[in-house]
């Protein structure tokens, strides 16, 4: 039987009285690749938030690894295996590609203290994961270019790039493919399908479809914050409740 990585009993969040996540149960086993549809306002974004520690939850509970991290912080969370992505790129504009994959490798790490006398092979090795980074997330080529150079598929690449800098056990990508042509789509597919190690477990919310069952084997379906259904690609593209609340029926079936 599969290991849970990531599990959460009821989480909630609430503004007032209004409800962006509803009391959302889920389990995420290692190695797996999951996906979260819905439509615009359904709490999507919201989970993701509540699962890295960047808002707090209003109930329920997430444990990782069989460890409860409910009120740990984002940090925590991303030093105990939790890695994401976000849908507004965010690298440094002025760094080279080199130079904002150092800064993921080294937030993993942890700073170095300052010391004359310490041998630089630490430097050497966090330079070589940048560098083997970059070929994982197919911008080796690009390693001195400043990030503002890059295009805006390369720069979701980067992105992407920055969050297996830090090793997660579970990767979370907010929508990655948001805004792309359809060429700088699949290049980010095609990246994601061949390069992710086998016992990292994804999470990826997206709106295209196609993505989706190009990428995932189970995916959950969220409606007004609540889990609406779930199931495998093929399941969700068939059921008629998901068409009404989100594929607007026979338009997107």
């Amino acid at each position: 039987m599969a290991r849970c990585v990531l599990r959460t009993q009821e989480l909630t969040l609430r503004y007032g009285r209004f409800t962006a996540v509803d009391k959302v149960s889920l389990a995420l086993e290692e190695g797996r690749r999951y996906g979260v549809l819905g439509p615009n306002g359904a709490g999507k974004t919201s989970l993701l938030n509540l699962l890295t520690g960047t808002v707090a939850p209003s109930g329920g509970q997430i444990w990782l690894d069989g460890t409860e991290v409910t009120r740990r912080d984002a940090r925590a969370r991303r030093h105990a295996g939790l890695g994401r992505s976000f849908q507004r790129t965010s690298v440094f504009p002025e760094l080279s590609v080199h130079d904002n994959l150092l800064l993921g490798v080294m937030s993993d790490q942890g700073p170095r203290l300052f010391d004359p006398w310490t041998t630089r092979s630490r430097d050497t090795a966090q330079a070589e994961r940048a560098a083997a980074v970059a070929a994982q997330i197919g911008l080796a080529d690009k390693l001195p270019a400043p990030a503002a150079a890059l295009s805006y598929g390369e720069l979701r690449q980067l992105e992407i790039g920055l969050a297996l800098a830090t090793r997660p056990r579970v990767l979370l990508l907010d929508e990655p493919t948001a805004g792309m042509s359809e060429e700088e789509t699949q290049a980010i597919v095609a990246m994601l399908d061949r390069q992710l190690p086998d016992d990292l477990t994804l999470l990826i919310i997206e709106h295209d479809l196609m993505v989706i069952e190009e990428l995932t084997d189970h995916v959950f379906v969220l409606d007004a914050g609540a889990l609406f259904e779930q199931g495998s690609p093929q399941e969700i593209r068939a059921s008629e409740r998901v068409q009404r609340i989100y594929f607007k029926a026979s338009h997107h079936a």
